[in-house]
């Protein structure tokens, strides 16, 4: 079931961006899009609040100056930038509405029509103004199919809110042009626990381990072997995000950028080394068999003790009562999280990654008013007045303890020194379906990445040129 709603979504995805590039070829236009929301096109959601407290903390943040003839931005996405039905307003909105009268309209569409609003908006000149990064599935495809324009006329990142980002915007660039305004890294895959569930079953803390600098695959696997018992229906590991993660967290994508120009990795070393590691977690039964159960998994055995660690998203930390929310895990209290383990063979201790960052959409009305956005995005993002604020809203919000915070600054400074970006799901819908599932064979299926990957390497590599040529031309 999962594996089949992967490739469908991708295929969507695929097919409204050719109707997209269509559109764009035949009128000359340059690409665009982003993410924001709205039940229907034109609506906005009802508005996000902010404690006065916090509104005088945000009031002390000093931003570069602004004078916006048009006040409003649009944001086309699966979520909305400004968050509805009175939750939280973060301190980026604050400040762009309360210092610069600022609007943003959310166009919240669902994942498979991203690209077709787009399409659709752009041919009719009523293209939004920006579109999220965060996917990972837009760069450098978009820039390759016009869908977006270059952001350099309106950022500069040799300024005070930007030369400490250059180096990783520097990554998101085609022909010495910058297509992503990058507010900073976020962990695109960790290791959720329950901090009961270790302690009962006389296993080390991750988190000390990590604070030690033991932390590894290594001691990864010994914690495994330990707590799994297949006739007690115990596992190891559970979810989708096991492979990239681990995988990335060699310190080598399988799709990376280097010099503006896309590089296939499928035959490296180091990711035949992660592979073998997610080989061995299937072969020794340590894997909660998905394929037994419809192929869905179930989180909330990490909560009762059957499953040791959850790989998936940072985002599950940030909820506490959805699907995937913090709930699952047990209570608050005893959630613990880290990094992917370090590879033996790195160098360092590698954090996959995504962008919380933005892109200019072809057409844009208003790209002065992006700019201003993006910079209130950086201002917020360096203050300390916006780290108390947004920590109070964590515990308050979502049932965060004093440890779960310590938690995320710790891993979050691993992420700012060596986050690693994987672009296989933004060269083309190709390069996707050659990966994505394939790359989990070794885990889900127990098949060989030797032979697994020269399978796909031809096709992946003939995809990989073609957008390298398309980038030249």
């Amino acid at each position: 079931m999962k594996r089949k709603k992967l490739f469908s979504s991708a295929a969507a995805a695929a097919i409204l961006l050719s109707m997209f590039t269509a559109c764009t070829q035949s009128d000359g236009g340059n690409g665009g899009g982003n993410t924001t929301t709205t039940a229907a096109p034109g609506t906005t959601a009802p508005p996000s609040t902010m404690q006065e407290e916090q509104q005088s903390q945000a009031e002390e943040i000093s931003t570069k100056e602004f004078e916006l003839e048009n006040k409003k931005i649009t944001f086309l996405a699966t979520w909305a930038r400004n968050p509805a039905n009175g939750k939280n307003k973060d301190v980026a909105i604050e400040l762009f509405q309360t210092r610069f009268g600022g609007e943003i309209e959310d166009i919240v569409v669902g994942d498979s029509e991203r690209y077709d609003k787009l399409a659709s908006m752009v041919s009719t000149g009523t293209s939004p103004d920006f579109f999220s990064a965060a996917d990972s599935d837009a760069f450098p495809m978009g820039a390759i199919n016009n869908m977006f324009q270059p952001i350099d006329d309106y950022i500069d990142f040799t300024d005070e809110w930007w030369s400490s980002r250059k180096e990783i915007n520097d990554k998101f660039v085609l022909k010495d042009k910058h297509y992503v305004a990058t507010i900073s890294p976020e962990v695109e895959v960790l290791l959720i626990y329950n901090k009961s569930v270790i302690e009962e079953n006389g296993l080390p803390d991750p988190y000390q381990l990590l604070k030690e600098g033991k932390w590894d695959w290594t001691a990864c696997m010994d914690m495994m072997r330990k707590f799994c018992d297949k006739s007690e229906e115990n596992y190891a590991t559970d979810g989708w995000w096991i492979t990239s993660g681990f995988c990335n967290s060699t310190g080598v994508p399988f799709i990376g950028m280097q010099d503006g120009k896309i590089v296939n990795n499928v035959r490296d070393s180091l990711i035949a080394e992660a592979q073998e590691f997610l080989y061995t977690i299937r072969k020794e039964d340590m894997a909660y068999p998905v394929w037994d159960y419809g192929w869905v998994s179930n989180p909330a055995n990490v909560g009762v003790g059957k499953t040791l660690f959850y790989p998936t998203g940072y985002w599950a930390l940030t909820e506490l009562n959805s699907e995937y929310g913090l709930a699952k895990y047990g209570n608050p209290g005893e959630v613990g999280f880290v990094p992917i383990p370090k590879c033996p063979s790195a160098d360092a201790l590698y954090v996959p990654a995504r962008v919380n960052g933005y892109m200019l959409c072809s057409g844009a009305p208003n790209p002065e008013g992006f700019a201003c956005m993006m910079y209130c995005e950086a201002a917020a993002s360096d203050s300390k007045e916006a780290e108390d604020i947004t920590k109070e809203q964590y515990f308050n919000e979502y049932g965060w303890t004093d440890e779960m915070w310590e938690m995320r600054q710790t891993m979050y400074d691993l992420l700012e020194e060596h986050p690693v970006f994987d672009f296989y799901k933004g060269v083309s819908l190709a390069t996707f379906d050659n990966l994505d599932n394939p790359a989990k064979d070794a885990y889900h299926n127990g098949t060989s990445w030797t032979q697994t990957k020269e399978t796909i390497f031809g096709s992946v590599q003939s995809e990989v040129d073609k957008a390298n040529a398309s980038i030249e031309g």
